[in-house]
């Protein structure tokens, strides 16, 4: 309520002009007048105007009186002679208020626009009448009235009620002017007004001064208007709501959770086969109270006498007016009305609600007793629905596929006595009718059906749009039985599927017909508060649900109302406030540290190595480069992928060497398979690097040719061809190795001798091999052979080039002819080693050019027939077909003719022998373009034999080939422009084909066929009728079509012949290119080098880059013969007792050691402190360098585990004391150890594996859930699993779940992250693994829940694995910090209740631990947690990668190595920071 009262003077003169405004209309002086716009509006006129004098339909928020009076009292009375009618006459007018700067008190650093004149500390008002004549200008310096005034100034830019254009105002003033009876005085009476409506206005179109309005007026708060550099849309955003954002957690610390103390020990229910816990009792009588009952004194359920309403909606308030009358108002809606009885709460209306209980804690079973005990009434006979609906008493539950069986077996269990049915979706068969279906679904108590079939029935739920048609649609539109049904109630489970409610399963959801909706989750939001606007959508909360924009509104600016909302309709309870209703079998976490196995500890230690050079860092985290940005985007999401590579390498090296050990669907490798892959491996490395070094040298080698030092390069050719000899030899004595044993299943009997590439061995083989072992082995050969032929190659020319040079060499000496003939020589070894390397190509093509020639001499080429007609005499009905038929004859002997003369011209062609292939040729470098020309006329004649047989099949079967038609008239334009393969030949030979071509006018030979038939009928029913000539000439024709006939059976065999034998050409044509290609490829690799810069200087610098570059691939070199002498170390090593070594210098016991690369051992200092004296080895006095070492450890393989104590202590810090985790005995771990496996298949399987086999005989028939993040490890896992014997299934797995539940010899269900498991009950289960230890711990309580809740009677065990030294112990540390603080939290909540509860020493309750997983829960952003993409996983937050990839460093070797990194990380972050101040 607002009422403004001020009094001001004016002189005379201004107030004579305010009095002809009261006067007639003729008897008013003419004045300046303002022009207007357009015809205006007035709500006095169109709505009336109450008793008070404002508008009907408005609610004056306030009213600001100004009394004018004169500064000369007596002088102005005696002016001004007294007139009744002045006191009776209430003038509307215009006001326009205009400011210095300075508004009240509120503004005192708020500068605002000058005035026209320029004065300060002055407002102006301004007075006018409706048809803008002016009335009045005030200037007022009296700061008392300035905040009167700057409320008018705010009101002036209001619409006036009497003068508006289009849309009805939402807010408004109305301006009166009048004056007393004696005319001594006159009173200004603006009142500021708005919509008296239950329409929420447009927020978008509200203007500045209407919010202005409701924030002054109604709200009562003050408006600091903003200055010219203040954002305006803050400002208004401002006014519409303060933001604040809600969290998840602010959702669960609202929800309604009932009071302990209320009694519900009588409520009864028969029809349920099971004892609610109390808790749950009281979740049911809440239940029942949203529905509208109650539990009457002896527990039976009544109807309520009164529905709880509340007194004022939900956003609503109220207060008085200006008037003094009461109105309601909600600042969420921008609303004002007088009337609340049309307005729609929601809280009043709806039935039902969501029922948020945490997982594990019965939701099921509350709803199942919900079920039974209110029933649609059924005595009474249900009224028909007015829309045509068919209503029952039937519940619908619309469950995900996954669990619809698991709630058929609770319904059954718990509730026998209910009729229960399973819809399968509308059918489009017509066994059954629609109404057939709906007549069988209301007799059901309840349906059950899945989100996938509502979401299929989209286009069956909702009304056709109605369109204005000329006749009546035939057909009704079908509709699904689902909204058919007036529902009793309608329950989704696992709600929070809906999300956002824009699925097809949200959208029929919220179609189907109910009387009351239930929305079941124990997770309802998944990312953020945005998740529970689906649930409100689909529960009908209007009007909140009304629009997005609006709910976003409700979230951001109005938590109040959002919390009451929640705590009306929403009811959870979280397991640590029900610690001692529940009383769940107890559960042990128990952590086991495995380590690795040799092999899988070099894979790791191989990836870590290639993760910290592509991700800039050293093997301590720090950065390598001073410009190393840890936020840029390319830098995290190369640490996510290794992060996530890593992690599945700790699982099991198959997931991630897919492509290096096989496709997934192949056989699962054990660890020794693993071994020899990674020797396999490491070997082609080095041949790489080999190759690699031998090319730099020959390249150098080129330079010193290029500066005419060509002894020099001789020398080094000859050195690097000797290195080159040696590769080539050690890759031909491993392919007859290979051979001898047999490895790819070919002849076993192969002998020494067959170990080059030219041995004889089918295309097929071949083909099969090139993935084999064999084929990798004949790739390395080849390999070995291109850089021999270069060496080989390039000493022949400096033997040349020395030998021609008189300096160097005196002509026809001894010397000349020693070099001429180790030229020839070596010229004639490159040429052996060509012909090696082209062996498989040259193999094919010389099979085609053998089977072509052969055909040539036997002249075994397809025989074309002739095309004889044998006419003997010609009809006079006949002549004209008998003649076509004998051109058409002579036209495809022509035809075949030319096919046969470009036949044997396209065999002239590919008959020629190769290039390189004759004994006297020589590789001089153009042999490809050489080969050019030549293969240009085979592809002219290749297109001509082509279309050649197109165009006679065509004239054969009237069949044309488009295809070949469309290539030739492409080539022809081509030709045309001189491009293409020899144009000029190939458009005379097309000119030549078009015109051999039959005549098309003559038709086929099928088409000629067919008309000699129709003639024969037609002269043969002629001939019946006695006509003597069609007699003769019938037996005429019949010849000639028997003939024609024959003829046709013959052609279309040779065609088929032809067709075969044009493919023939075209392989060898391509056989033949590819051969040169190929000799192209080997020629470029000896073409000289920077011909540019030949017998200039040596080039300095490109020659010292080689040799710098030559280092260091002789150290990758040595540092992976390192590896290798490694790799067969632990190959020879895996059968040894596992002892440690001893050293034989110090001759004391070692587990840290090093292993040369000639194979020997000692402990890490002995041959550091030997090696800097000697730079050998101590045994074998071999040479080593620096990268001739590599480490080895020899870990004791033990297995260590950690129980979780279910009371913790709050200030233990680090993993050995990490308050969560303590040693138990070990003795149970020892025979796991100690259970022998058929194979080995990597640390985390073979010890799930015997703990799995080790449960059989101390829990017997005990039942596992096996979870991992990662899809692909479980299929890994299932694998090895089944060659151990050990039965499993998997969610993936139809009926999987039903077959683990009941099926006993299934031991373990895998289950991954992606799958949807929430609402899975799996109390069968009573172990559960899980493989990897996850950062994100609420996905790892969704899994626990599954087997601990309610309905489980036995103590369950949580098994975490991981190996120790890795990202994983990382991991799992990050993961327990967490826990810890947030136990912490909860820990301070439960301080006042520690110190009347008894607790251990430790002094930490188990409610705090169970509240801190709440917390995890409520936390966590399920939507998100998952990555998406190939390599799947948990999502790791941008902060975290860094600490998870290296926070396990400062454990190695029991220092703490990583502090350096931590201080190199911290230094960058501070360096950048306080660049970006400076910058600022």
């Amino acid at each position: 309520m607002g009422v403004i009262v001020e009094d001001i003077a004016l002189p005379d003169a201004a107030l004579e002009s305010l009095y002809p405004i009261f006067q007639q209309p003729d008897d008013r002086p003419t004045k300046r007048r303002k022009t207007t716009k357009g015809s205006a509006r007035s709500l006095t006129e169109e709505n009336g105007v109450s008793p008070t004098g404002i508008p009907l339909g408005y609610i004056p928020l306030a009213r600001l009186t100004m009394r004018i009076k004169p500064s000369n009292t007596s002088t102005h009375k005696s002016q001004r002679p007294y007139d009744q009618n002045l006191s009776n006459t209430r003038v509307p007018i215009l006001i326009d208020v205009r400011s210095v700067h300075l508004l009240d008190e509120d503004l005192n650093s708020t500068s605002q626009p000058d005035s026209a004149n320029g004065d300060a500390n002055r407002m102006e008002l301004e007075l006018s009448s409706l048809d803008g004549e002016e009335l009045l200008v005030y200037l007022c310096e009296d700061l008392h009235l300035f905040d009167l005034l700057g409320q008018l100034q705010a009101v002036s830019k209001l619409s006036h009620v009497d003068q508006f254009s289009n849309n009805v105002p939402t807010a408004c003033y109305q301006a009166h002017l009048c004056t007393s009876s004696d005319g001594a005085t006159f009173t200004l009476e603006t009142v500021v007004l708005w919509r008296d409506s239950l329409e929420t206005p447009d927020f978008n179109r509200l203007t500045e001064a209407e919010l202005e309005a409701f924030t002054r007026y109604v709200l009562q708060e003050k408006c600091i208007r903003p200055s010219e550099l203040t954002d305006r849309r803050e400002y208004r955003n401002k006014m519409l709501g303060t933001v604040k954002e809600w969290s998840p957690r602010d959702f669960y610390n609202n929800v309604h959770v009932p009071n302990p103390a209320e009694s519900s020990t009588n409520l009864k229910c028969p029809d349920l086969r099971c004892e609610l816990y109390p808790f749950q009792k009281r979740a049911v009588r809440w239940l029942l109270k949203r529905e509208g009952r109650e539990v009457g004194p002896d527990g039976e359920v009544i109807p309520m006498e009164k529905l709880p309403r509340n007194d004022i909606p939900t956003s609503f308030n109220s207060t008085k007016d200006a008037d003094g009358n009461t109105y309601y108002f909600s600042h969420l809606f921008m609303i004002l009305t007088t009337d609340l009885s049309g307005w729609h709460d929601a809280a009043d209306n709806l039935k039902g609600g969501i029922l948020a209980e945490e997982m594990g804690l019965g939701k099921t079973v509350e709803l199942i007793a919900l079920i039974s005990l209110n029933k649609r009434e059924r005595h009474l006979k249900l009224k028909a629905d007015p829309d045509g609906l068919t209503p029952t008493g039937a519940t619908l539950i619309i469950t995900p596929p996954a669990i619809l069986e698991q709630w058929r077996q609770e319904l059954k269990e718990h509730a026998p006595t209910l009729r229960v049915h399973h819809y399968n979706g509308i059918k489009r068969g017509r066994e059954t009718t629609d109404d057939m279906i709906v007549d069988e679904l209301v007799e059901f108590d309840v349906v059950l059906t899945t989100y996938n079939v509502i979401a299929k029935e989209i286009h069956y739920a909702g009304s056709a749009p109605q369109r204005s048609l000329r006749h009546e649609k035939r057909f009704v539109q079908r509709k699904t039985p689902l909204v058919r049904i007036a529902w009793w109630r309608v329950c989704l489970d696992e709600a929070q599927m809906i999300e956002s409610g824009v699925s097809n399963a949200a959208k029929v959801a919220r179609l189907i017909p109910r009387e009351i909706a239930w929305a079941v989750t124990g997770t309802p939001l998944r990312r953020n508060i945005d998740d529970l606007f689906g649930l409100l959508l689909f529960l009908h909360y209007e009007p909140f649900c009304f629009s997005a924009p609006l709910w976003r509104r409700l979230c951001l600016c109005f938590g109040t109302v959002l919390a009451k909302i929640i705590n009306t309709i929403a009811l959870r309870h979280r397991k640590g406030q029900l610690l001692d209703e529940l009383r769940l079998p107890p559960q042990k976490r128990i952590v086991i540290t495995t380590p690795f196995t040799a092999v899988e500890e070099q894979q790791y230690g191989q990836l870590f190595e290639q993760m910290c050079e592509e991700c800039g860092l050293n093997a301590l985290g720090a950065p390598l480069r001073g410009d190393w940005d840890p936020e840029d985007p390319v830098i995290v999401e190369k640490m996510r992928y290794w992060l996530s590579r890593l992690r599945q390498t700790c699982l099991h090296p198959q997931v991630v060497y897919r492509r290096v050990l096989g496709p997934g669907s192949g056989p699962l490798r054990t660890v020794d398979q693993v071994l020899e892959v990674m020797t396999e491996t490491n070997e082609s490395a080095i041949r790489t690097e080999e190759r690699s070094l031998l090319l730099s040298q020959l390249r150098r080698g080129q330079l010193l040719e290029n500066a005419k030092r060509r002894q020099e390069a001789l020398a080094l050719w000859q050195k690097a061809l000797d290195h080159a000899n040696q590769l080539v030899e050690d890759s031909r004595e491993q392919l007859r190795l290979l051979k001898s044993k047999g490895t790819t299943g070919g002849n076993s009997g192969a002998t020494s001798a067959v170990n080059n590439l030219d041995d004889e061995e089918g295309d097929e083989d071949e083909e099969a091999d090139k993935n084999s072992r064999l084929g990798q082995c004949r790739q390395k050969l080849r390999a070995a052979l291109e850089v021999q032929h270069i060496a080989v190659f390039f000493t022949a020319n400096a033997y040349y080039q020395i030998k021609s040079d008189p300096k160097l060499t005196p002509p026809d000496s001894d010397e000349f002819k020693s070099l001429e003939k180790r030229e020839e020589d070596a010229y004639e070894a490159a040429k052996v080693i060509r012909k090696e390397l082209l062996t498989d190509i040259s193999r094919k093509v010389e099979r085609y050019m053998r089977e072509i020639k052969i055909k040539a001499q036997d002249k075994k080429f397809v025989n074309i027939p002739k095309l004889k007609p044998q006419l003997y005499s010609k009809g006079v009905e006949s002549y004209n077909l008998l003649s076509k038929f004998e051109d058409f004859c002579d036209a495809l002997n022509k035809h075949a003719d030319q096919y046969k003369e470009w036949r044997d011209a396209m065999v002239k062609l590919v008959s020629q022998s190769l290039i390189d292939q004759e004994e006297e040729a020589k590789l001089e470098g153009d042999e490809y373009e050489r080969s050019t020309k030549h293969q240009d006329e085979m592809y002219v004649y290749m297109e001509a034999l082509r279309s050649m047989y197109s165009d006679r099949y065509d004239a054969l079967t009237g069949q044309k080939n488009t295809l070949i038609s469309h290539e030739v008239k492409a080539g022809i334009v081509q030709a045309q422009k001189g491009e293409g393969p020899s144009p000029q030949l190939f458009l005379k030979i097309m000119e030549t084909r078009s015109q051999m071509m039959p005549d098309p006018n003559l038709g086929s030979l099928r088409n000629i066929v067919s008309e000699l038939r129709k003639l024969v009928t037609s002269l043969e029913w002629q001939a019946s009728s006695g006509n003597s000539r069609a007699r003769a000439e019938h037996e005429i024709v019949e010849m000639v079509l028997k003939n024609a006939g024959q003829m046709v059976a013959e052609q279309l065999k040779v065609a088929n012949k032809l067709i075969r034998e044009v493919e023939m050409f075209r392989d060898t044509m391509n056989n033949r290119l590819e051969y040169y290609r190929h000799l192209q490829q080997i020629s470029d690799t000896v073409a000289p080098y920077d011909e540019g810069n030949a017998g200039k200087p040596l080039d300095e610098s490109a020659f010292i880059l080689r040799l710098e570059q030559e280092e260091t691939i002789e150290e990758k070199i040595a540092s992976l013969k390192s590896k290798a002498r490694y790799l067969i170390h632990l190959r020879d090593d895996g059968d040894s007792d596992g002892n440690p070594r001893e050293c034989i210098i110090c001759q004391s016991i070692f587990e840290v050691g090093v292993l040369t690369v000639c194979g020997h051992k000692y402990c890490k200092d002995c041959l550091r402190m030997w090696w800097a004296a000697h730079q050998n080895c101590p045994m074998c006095k071999k040479k080593l360098k620096r990268n001739d070492f590599h480490q080895i450890t020899y870990k004791p393989q033990e297995l260590v585990a950690q129980e979780e104590k279910p009371l913790v202590k709050l200030d233990h810090e680090g993993h050995s004391q990490n308050a969560i985790y303590s040693d138990i005995s070990s003795g149970h771990l020892n025979e796991i150890k100690n259970i022998d496996l058929e194979a080995s298949y990597g640390t985390k399987i073979d010890t799930l594996a015997r703990h799995i086999l080790w449960l059989r005989e101390h829990d017997p028939g005990a039942k596992s859930i096996i979870f991992s993040q990662y899809g692909s490890f479980l299929s890994v896992l299932q694998s090895a699993f089944a060659s151990l014997g050990i039965v499993t299934t998997s969610i993936d797995v139809p009926n999987g779940i039903e077959n683990f539940k009941t099926d006993p010899a299934i031991e373990c269900f895998c289950l991954h992250g992606k799958a949807q498991s929430s609402g899975l009950n799996l109390i069968v289960a009573t172990h559960v693994f899980l493989c990897e230890p996850l950062i994100n711990t609420a996905i790892e309580l969704q899994i626990i829940a599954r087997v601990h809740r309610i309905g489980q009677h036995r103590p369950t065990t949580v098994w975490m694995y991981l190996v120790s030294g890795t990202v994983e112990e990382s991991i799992y540390e990050i993961s327990v910090t967490r826990r810890l603080a947030h136990i912490m939290e909860k820990e301070k909540q439960y301080k006042a209740a520690l110190l009347k509860s008894p607790v251990d020493e430790y002094g930490v309750t188990e409610a705090a631990i169970e509240s801190a997983n709440s917390i995890e829960l409520q936390d966590a952003t399920l939507t998100t947690m998952m990555q998406r993409g190939g390599l799947g996983g948990e999502m790791v937050r941008e902060d975290d990668l860094w600490q998870c990839l290296f926070g396990n460093d400062k454990k190695k070797d029991g220092t703490d190595l990583s502090a350096e990194a931590e201080r190199e990380v911290d230094r960058f972050l501070r360096g950048e920071a306080a660049e970006q101040r400076m910058e600022g």
